[in-house]
């Protein structure tokens, strides 16, 4: 006679793995790390990287008494600087392939010519759009031009400014690409 096989069993499954299942431990561990580290970053800015106070900073870089710190500091505040930030300027001669970036600084005398630049920031916009794409690339990117671009800014904003003076013109930012 012949016997049947007997069916056998299944395979007992497989163990579960010790510990949470990796999809936990993502939803779950990395906002615990963010929170840990921003908990870090804050706790070592506070407490170990102390900054000095402004008027002490001074003094110590220097060696200078508070009467020299207080007069450099109102010779500070005297200075009055506009800034206009991110001009763009398409070059002379580039077909618009090329442009100019640039950031400038406009020291003035006193805070009433200051607040002029402020309410006529459209004019003064229009005079360096006027002159830097009148410019070629040669002439923005040699230092000696710019230079000479600078001493052209400054006059010519410097007519439109009444009630002060034109003291100096800066290039914070000057990008050719």
């Amino acid at each position: 006679m012949a016997t049947e096989p007997t069916p056998q069993a299944p395979p007992p499954a497989a163990p579960a793995p010790a510990g949470l299942p990796l999809k936990k431990l993502i939803i779950i561990g990395v906002p615990v790390f963010v929170v840990q580290f921003v908990l870090v970053y804050f706790l070592v800015a506070k407490f170990l990287v102390s900054t000095p106070a402004a008027g002490t900073e001074a003094i110590e870089k220097t060696g200078a008494t508070e009467e020299e710190s207080k007069e450099h500091g109102e010779a500070a505040q005297e200075q009055q600087l506009y800034v206009i930030k991110d001009i763009i300027i398409n070059p002379a001669g580039t077909n618009g392939t090329r442009f100019l970036l640039m950031t400038i600084g406009f020291e003035v005398s006193n805070a009433e010519a200051k607040a002029e630049i402020e309410r006529k920031e459209f004019q003064v916009r229009d005079i360096l759009n006027t002159i830097l794409s009148a410019k070629g690339l040669v002439e923005l990117s040699t230092p000696d031009r710019r230079e000479e671009l600078r001493v052209e800014i400054q006059t010519k904003v410097g007519e439109l400014v009444k009630s002060g003076k034109m003291k100096n013109v800066y290039f914070s930012k000057f990008i050719i690409q």
